[in-house]
């Protein structure tokens, strides 16, 4: 690969926050949409745009809410933006709702899907519950179109937007494309050195051990790396350098968290290690129990020379959570008395 893409992924919040970007910056971009679905004649005045708007009436999320002035009054545009992700149960009539509940506000008021050209294609019933489809080719002409115009700064910007646009509807097509970045791959090929040698315990997972995507910024460790007591549910360490933590978790246990947490924290007091509830969405929202250890933050895209010392402690205390565990059977399986046995 010859250039490195400036994100390694697209995805629909990058592109919500472009859009609502345009609608608060640009009166052309606002302008342009009004004519794309027949709006334009009202004469344009301005717009304010918020993001994620929470109805009042039920839990559904209005991605971007639009309020357009114009001579005629006000037009609310309500968009729902979908890069790749299916629809969710009955979004387009909560769109829909949402539109006659506003009606009575707002001189118009009309739902917009904004999508690539294949997502539309694909899910034809879903996209005919909007009273307009706007396809991501078409963003994408416009800030080409523009970028011909403009010079300097603002021609840049606008290419960059164009760029994105483009980058998104080929993950559509394409789906997820994992980027290598050769400084990721020298990042981790150093801290697993390290790691082998001040803290052997902690045994590279096979992510660790090969390419990955330039986006994970999580070293798993392998099972090896923790006790495989029978009482232990399916568990998981890590060292989160973007976070900056190290972690174990003990799958499941969270679903007990109410009852597990007072006398966790007594055993855990004046170590330095919280525990905390996850949930694991990839499996079925059941709840992960987590021991967490602060680390320093670090960049996988930074010299790792310049990080070392900070790269040092974050090892170190992964392996000193793991070994405050490996010591404790006799605390951990109290801990696993409070589960109910399946």
């Amino acid at each position: 690969m010859n250039e490195i893409p400036v994100l390694t992924h697209a995805t629909e919040r990058d592109i919500d926050l472009l859009l609502v970007e345009e609608f608060a910056a640009s009166t052309l971009f606002a302008s342009t949409v009004m004519k794309a679905i027949g709006l334009g004649g009202l004469g344009f005045v301005k717009a304010s745009v918020l993001h994620s708007v929470r109805r009042i009436y039920s839990r559904r999320e209005i991605d971007i809410s639009v309020r357009v002035q114009t001579g005629a009054g006000d037009v609310l545009l309500l968009i729902e933006n979908k890069l790749d992700t299916s629809e969710q149960p009955r979004q387009a009539e909560s769109y829909r709702a949402e539109a006659e509940e506003q009606a009575a506000n707002h001189h118009l008021v009309r739902t917009i899907l904004v999508c690539p050209k294949t997502y539309s294609a694909e899910n034809p019933i879903f996209s005919k519950g909007f009273d307009h489809v706007m396809s991501y080719e078409s963003f994408a002409a416009f800030f080409e179109a523009r970028v011909l115009r403009e010079t300097g700064e603002l021609a840049a910007r606008l290419g960059h937007r164009a760029r994105m646009m483009r980058q998104a509807i080929d993950k559509q097509r394409r789906g997820y494309t994992q980027v290598i970045h050769p400084a990721k791959r020298q990042f981790t090929e150093r801290y697993v050195a390290l790691a082998r040698e001040i803290a052997p315990e902690l045994v590279p997972g096979p992510s660790m051990l090969r390419e990955s995507a330039a986006d994970s910024v999580t070293m798993i460790f392998g099972p090896a790396s923790l006790p495989n007591w029978a009482f232990l549910p399916q568990m998981r360490i890590v060292h989160q350098l973007r976070e900056g933590n190290a972690n174990i978790c003990f799958y499941t246990w969270g679903d007990h968290f109410n009852e597990m947490v007072a006398m966790i924290s007594a055993d855990l007091a004046g170590t330095g290690i919280r525990v905390i509830p996850s949930i694991n969405k990839r499996n079925a929202g059941r709840a992960g129990l987590m021991l967490v250890r602060e680390t320093p933050k670090l960049d996988h895209f930074i010299d790792f020379d310049a990080q070392i010392d900070a790269v040092r402690t974050g090892i170190l205390a992964t392996r000193d959570l793991r070994d405050w565990i490996a010591s404790r059977e006799q605390t951990v399986h109290r801990w696993s008395n409070v589960v109910p046995k399946v």
